[in-house]
């Protein structure tokens, strides 16, 4: 797997730091590593040489934090090259995480490198995730908490059910189906108790997330799009699950169903919540409440499909900036801009389609009896 950064990266790149050929590293483990100081910087001639790549090399000493090799300190020449993609600016009282590779020589010695693989970054994700849960609880209350609930149901079926069955060779557009239904169905439970309204939102939500599965998927075979337009599943097809182009293909599916899930519940649920409100006033007839529905749904269309599109297009700016001198005949058939298109409208699809679908449960649910359902 290709290094992230810093001077693994030079390492792969142009051996800034140079095994020895007598030895056989085959154990790495990362760790929490303590600057302790920052030499002068000096001109790497071996890399220029090598590679022509200008970079200045300056011995990094550090203490290690963690780990069996807890309060070791040791010595890391980091590169500091002119692409700030590379570099680690080391600072004495500052944190990285140290790439420590392990293996012995030919005379059996055993022999370590280090290497300055990343900023410690999980302290400060730490602290913004600690204040946003403060604030989702503080300001959301009980119900807030609940919300919480779903999220964490949402996270862990991605991460201990869609990954690792997707990593075993199973489709991972049908995993993600079941997942999106799985959620939606707990986040209005969460969110809305055992009622009326939460049953309503959960059947216009799971309606919406099949009209955009069906539009990606029709989308992808009709384009047609690989799945492999992106750098990152070009490295897992090549070094970490080589499956059928099929796989890819739902993976990237699966990934536009994933994208507009959360605006599809946030749709439906707020016209569940409109609807139900409506009714108590005593508006129980099914063309009353409806009507009330889609007219809720009208308002919240606009901008609901801003957000899911201004959220890929704010994902994708840097590539916009790349292709941007591009001719607009070649641009709009780019396997890359057509995927980031397709994912943005087969959710915004499906996310309008949710509209009607739960404006119709919704009365359908909520009318006082029959006689108030026809139309």
């Amino acid at each position: 797997m290709p290094p992230t950064s810093g001077s693994s990266a030079l390492n792969s790149a142009g051996g800034a730091t140079l095994k020895d050929p007598g030895s056989h590293f085959t154990d790495e483990e990362f760790a929490v590593a303590r600057v302790i100081s920052v030499g002068k910087p000096t001109l790497n001639r071996e890399l220029l040489t090598s590679t022509g790549m200008v970079s200045n090399r300056e011995v990094v000493d550090v203490e290690i934090l963690e780990g069996k090799l807890k309060g070791q300190k040791v010595s890391v020449a980091n590169e500091i090259t002119d692409n700030p993609a590379f570099n680690i600016n080391a600072r004495p009282g500052g944190e990285v995480i140290l790439s420590i590779v392990t293996g012995t020589t030919d005379s059996g010695k055993v022999k370590s490198e280090y290497n300055i693989a990343d900023y410690h970054r999980a302290p400060t994700l730490g602290w913004l995730l600690l204040a946003f849960l403060v604030a989702f609880i503080v300001f959301g209350g009980k119900k807030g908490l609940k919300s919480l609930v779903a999220l964490l149901i949402s996270v862990c079926l991605i991460a201990f059910v869609l990954l690792p069955l997707s990593l075993n060779g199973f489709d991972p557009l049908i995993v993600a189906i079941a997942i999106c239904l799985v959620s939606a169905v707990a986040t209005m439970y969460f969110v809305a108790g055992r009622s009326k309204k939460a049953l309503a939102a959960m059947l216009g939500t799971v309606g919406g997330v099949i009209v955009a599965g069906i539009a990606a998927q029709l989308v992808i075979l009709s384009a047609p799009l690989t799945g492999l337009s992106s750098e990152e599943a070009q490295i897992l097809r090549g070094s970490v699950l080589v499956a059928r182009p099929s796989f890819y293909s739902g993976l990237l599916a699966a990934g536009m169903l994933i994208g507009a899930l959360g605006v599809i519940m946030d749709v439906g649920i707020s016209i569940a919540s409109a609807v139900s409100e409506v009714a108590k006033t005593g508006h129980q007839n099914f063309s009353q409440l409806y009507q009330s529905g889609m007219n809720v749904g009208r308002d919240i269309m606009g901008t609901m499909t801003n957000t899911l599109i201004l959220a890929y297009t704010g994902s994708a700016l840097p590539l916009l900036l790349l292709i941007s001198q591009i001719p607009s005949t070649k641009l709009i058939n780019l396997d890359l801009v057509a995927t980031e298109v397709a994912s943005a409208i087969s959710g915004s699809l499906g996310l309008v389609l949710t509209i009607p679908l739960t404006a119709y449960f919704s009365a359908r649910l909520m009318a006082s009896s029959p006689a108030t359902r026809e139309h």
